[in-house]
């Protein structure tokens, strides 16, 4: 007859050990990968990139004040300017062909015969925006939208409850221009699967608006959906209180204490295992045939 002592609650400890160890490993290795797969904008493109946010804060000024031909002037700078940056490391290709778009259609606005100044005003808003969200990465000036997308929202709902559909048809098209004046800002600074989302949800609202049935009860049911991805776009929410936010700057230490607590469970157990039969466990030799 062959006796086992402590040695099966020690072995599930150190089973459990090497577990937590690999997966500080794997947690180490991911973020030297997505470190070394996003790489920094160099000083020189930091420098371009400022100049050109220059020019674009220096357009918008002539344009506000009355100055379009200085501002188409400018706007002609611009596009000689944008494609000799490269922005790798500052936004993606979807950011870079928003941008562009955004001066190309900034163009034809400046070269119409018939030049509306109010469309002038909005390309040059949407211009000032864009260059700024490539030169402040945290904190862009788009991000002060937030508070006039929840007042069209709140409008919005409010024609619905009210089921006024002059005022959900006025309250749409107000929201809809104040989401394409950041439009090209939100592909160059938030994910291509969030923006396009947020296309989805505007254009279902303002489906509904134009529909001759009425539909105020389809609207009041999408807003909650729209005001939270809203929130997620502009970083206004945290995760839902019912998970643990785990530190992102300290994993190792979440990992630890996770895995200390698991130590500490099967130590527990270990010990009861060992307590049995005054700590003996038999194990009996099978006979040979």
């Amino acid at each position: 007859m062959w006796y086992l002592s402590q040695r099966k609650g020690v072995g599930l400890i150190l089973a459990v050990l090497l577990g937590v160890g690999l997966l500080v490993g794997c947690q180490n290795t991911s973020k030297s990968s997505r470190e070394a797969a996003a790489p920094k904008p160099t000083q020189e493109q930091l420098q371009r990139v400022g100049l050109l946010n220059q020019a674009a804060d220096d357009m918008y000024s002539k344009v506000m004040q009355g100055d379009y031909a200085g501002g188409r002037a400018i706007l002609q700078q611009l596009g000689v300017q944008i494609p000799q940056i490269s922005y790798e490391g500052i936004t993606s290709v979807d950011g870079l062909n928003a941008l562009t778009e955004t001066v190309t259609e900034a163009n034809k606005v400046f070269n119409s015969v018939r030049f509306s100044p109010e469309e002038g005003q909005i390309s040059a808003a949407k211009i000032r925006l864009a260059t700024d969200a490539l030169t402040h990465a945290t904190q862009p000036m788009w991000l002060q939208y937030y508070k006039l997308l929840q007042e069209d929202m709140d409008q919005l709902e409010q024609a619905a409850k009210e089921q006024r559909k002059a005022g959900i048809q006025k309250g749409v098209l107000q929201f809809e221009q104040h989401i394409s004046v950041i439009h090209p800002s939100l592909l160059i600074s938030r994910e291509l699967a969030d923006v396009d989302k947020l296309d989805s949800l505007v254009s279902f609202v303002s489906g509904q608006a134009r529909l001759e049935q009425e539909n105020y009860k389809q609207i009041t049911n999408i807003l909650p959906t729209l005001r939270q991805h809203i929130d997620k776009l502009f970083m206004k929410k945290e995760a839902t209180a019912y998970l643990p936010v785990i530190d992102q700057q300290n994993p190792i230490i979440w990992t630890l204490a996770i895995g200390s607590f698991i130590i500490a469970a099967l130590a527990f157990a270990g010990w009861r295992l060992a307590k049995k039969d005054n700590g003996v466990i038999p194990v009996k030799r099978q006979d040979a045939d």
